[in-house]
């Protein structure tokens, strides 16, 4: 087998730019599609160059059940040419929306990649996808962040395929005498994204017949100053904040550093990001000369108190965006995958030794929720968690928003305040976000950097660190 020696020298050198192989296990997301195949047959090429272990990983999302098997026997028929290994996974239920599918697909990739102890995990995205991603983003009204789209890698994903295109990708499985699997809902105009694929690049490419390099320059020239306004935005905050509040006189007075500084508090105590208008919202109430006032927003209300500007649970029932969100509603979460809460991320994983605050279970699965009337902790003879709260003089306006971890419908587990469980071998690690093991405020890269080399945040005397 010959490919473009052309395109394989561009991911060759976009993935050593990066930084993005790396020797040992490396799992490749394969739907059978033209992209991901041409991923598996370029990174076999590859792969004594770098010294990858290569593994395929297919997943079923149940949404075209007669088209399945096919597909399954294609990616497995794949796996065997370029001499990989094969995990398939299956959905539980057809996926109601790409949310949906996506949240599936990712959670079964992320436990393939942990039981191989996988490098990373290794995705077909092009350089038309982030084009498509870029133009989806800007037509919600995103801020840098948006623009920036598909980093080449970020949270354990690399995309060593960006720097082609889809007419690369097609090449690349011809000249290996390869036909990939075809997907019929990716020319559905139901969908967004198919939208901006077959009606709005087509007519921007008679402007410009290379629109989808433009605005790949354009997504790396957005993350680079994302980037940097990032970092400056860190700093301002780290001066700022003032155990969980922003004290506003401390911020500079005007600008985008301010406005940046903001948004940056909002993500790390929600995990929400902030579009435009919200953001320009946020801002102004921060402005704001009156005594108090409250936004909602993505992930919680914004408080103006004076001179000070917190975060609390949004009222049951209370209405943002056109959408209910219930004070404390629950979240569950399987082993393998990761959560955020009120401004806490939660990790559930296998086989990682205790700390400060990562509890050993031994459930498959744990449930994290806010308070209810009558909850104990640890069964019906337990303290009351009311009094836990108290006696560790945690603010009642905090109360609500406080993590409770349960399993089986029993309390076992208050982050940062009563002693992580030690019953088995299931570690669910707790992280309030935007704080490291000492309380200090950190960027998004730091907080991610502090969850992987399990640097949680602790307790002192039994009461949470502010």
């Amino acid at each position: 087998m010959v490919l473009p020696s052309t395109i394989l020298s561009s991911v060759r050198s976009y993935a050593r730019a990066n930084k993005i192989l790396r020797p040992g296990p490396l799992v490749l997301a394969v739907s059978g599609g033209t992209d991901s195949t041409a991923l598996a047959l370029l990174l076999a090429e590859l792969r004594d160059d770098v010294g990858l272990v290569l593994h395929v990983a297919h997943f079923d999302h149940r949404a075209r059940p007669r088209a399945a098997a096919a597909d399954a026997a294609f990616v497995a028929e794949l796996a065997n040419h370029i001499g990989a290994t094969l995990r398939v996974g299956r959905a539980d239920a057809p996926p109601k929306n790409e949310d949906d599918a996506r949240n599936a697909r990712y959670a079964f990739l992320r436990r393939v990649a942990r039981d191989l102890g996988a490098t990373a995990i290794a995705t077909g995205h092009t350089r038309d996808d982030q084009a498509e991603t870029v133009l989806l983003h800007l037509a919600r009204g995103s801020g840098l962040a948006g623009l920036a789209a598909m980093r080449p890698e970020r949270d354990g994903i690399v995309r060593p395929l960006l720097t082609l295109g889809r007419s690369d990708t097609s090449a690349v499985c011809a000249a290996a005498r390869i036909t990939p699997r075809d997907d019929p809902t990716n020319r559905s105009l139901r969908f967004a994204r198919n939208r901006i694929r077959h009606r709005v690049l087509p007519e921007l490419a008679k402007l410009n017949p290379d629109i989808t390099s433009a605005i790949a320059r354009l997504a790396e020239a957005a993350a680079a100053v994302a980037d940097i306004s990032s970092d400056h935005a860190a700093v301002t905050l780290g001066a700022a904040v003032s155990q969980d509040a922003v004290v506003l006189d401390r911020l500079p007075p005007r600008g985008e550093a301010r406005a940046a500084a903001l948004a940056l508090w909002w993500q790390q105590r929600t995990g929400q990001g902030l579009a435009a208008r919200q953001r320009a919202a946020l801002t102004q109430l921060a402005a704001s000369t009156d005594g108090s006032r409250s936004l909602d927003l993505p992930g919680g209300r914004a408080l103006r108190e004076y001179k000070t500007l917190r975060i609390a649970p949004r009222e049951e029932g209370s209405v943002a965006a056109g959408k209910k969100t219930l004070r404390n509603g629950p979240i569950t979460l399987e082993r393998g995958t990761t959560a955020d809460w009120h401004g806490w991320r939660f990790a559930f994983v296998v086989g990682l030794d205790g700390g400060s605050q990562v509890a050993l279970l031994g459930a498959e699965r744990v449930i994290i929720r806010g308070r209810r009337p009558g909850d104990r902790i640890n069964g019906p003879r337990g303290a009351k968690v009311q009094d836990v709260f108290t006696d560790a003089k945690v603010p009642a306006g905090e109360r609500d928003g406080w993590p409770l971890v349960t399993v089986a419908a029993k309390v076992v587990w208050i982050p940062g305040i009563t002693p992580p469980p030690r019953t088995g071998r299931s570690a669910l690690r707790a992280l309030r976000m935007g704080e490291d093991s000492q309380g200090m405020t950190l960027g998004n890269r730091q907080q991610v950097a502090s969850l992987r080399e399990e640097r949680p945040r602790g307790t002192e005397r039994g009461r949470p660190r502010t």
